[in-house]
């Protein structure tokens, strides 16, 4: 069994030790999913068939969310040299300098599957520090929670990380993470993205 254990860092974010880091990010596996993934170019845009697959193959996956976020910092860092390929989903077409972007190419992704946020500590809570205001992480996190999520704009720059053993995860590396925190408390079933990577690990 894998023990987490929290230590304090000078920029008050908690950092997380574990033999095996990417076990704390089992939350459901799809062997659908990496088979959508295969040979897939460096690009593709969000209009792709393609997308679509991976998105429906994503909600099929049977989830077991985690209670708690893992470190995002500690996470980039143990999959980094781990990485065997990348696609960015991207929301324009054509080629430069013809490119359009392509309307409605948000897209939702489970919020069941994320594991990480950037800061976040716990989904409830938020982030150790405060935040811009005065105002506390957790409360910026239940203004967003009572609103419309129809109404909120998308998270930015989300990574579908897929693993040597078809172990699937997400991880917000951009903006929007009390949203996300907001989606968690809510029980939301998705949750709208945008600049989405799709990350295969040896």
């Amino acid at each position: 069994m894998n023990i987490m254990r929290e230590c304090k860092v000078n920029s008050r974010d908690l950092a997380y030790e574990n033999t095996d880091k990417l076990a704390l990010c089992d939350v459901g596996k799809s062997s659908e999913l990496v088979q959508c993934i295969e040979d897939l170019p460096g690009y593709i845009p969000a209009n792709d068939p393609r997308v679509d697959l991976i998105v429906k193959s994503l909600f099929k996956i049977d989830a077991h969310p985690i209670e708690k976020p893992v470190s995002l910092r500690d996470l980039n860092e143990s999959i980094k040299s781990n990485i065997a390929g990348e696609t960015k989903i991207s929301i324009y077409e054509g080629e430069w300098p013809d490119m359009k972007a392509i309307p409605g190419s948000d897209i939702p992704l489970p919020v069941e599957l994320f594991v990480a946020a950037p800061m976040i500590k716990d989904w409830r809570e938020g982030r150790a520090s405060e935040s811009k205001g005065g105002k506390s992480s957790r409360d910026i996190i239940r203004q967003y929670a009572e609103m419309n999520p129809k109404t909120s704009p998308p998270i930015r720059s989300v990574d579908i990380i897929v693993d040597s053993d078809s172990r699937v995860f997400l991880a917000l590396q951009g903006d929007g993470a009390h949203r996300l925190c907001a989606a968690k408390m809510r029980g939301d079933r998705e949750i709208l993205c945008r600049e989405i990577s799709i990350v295969r690990l040896k």
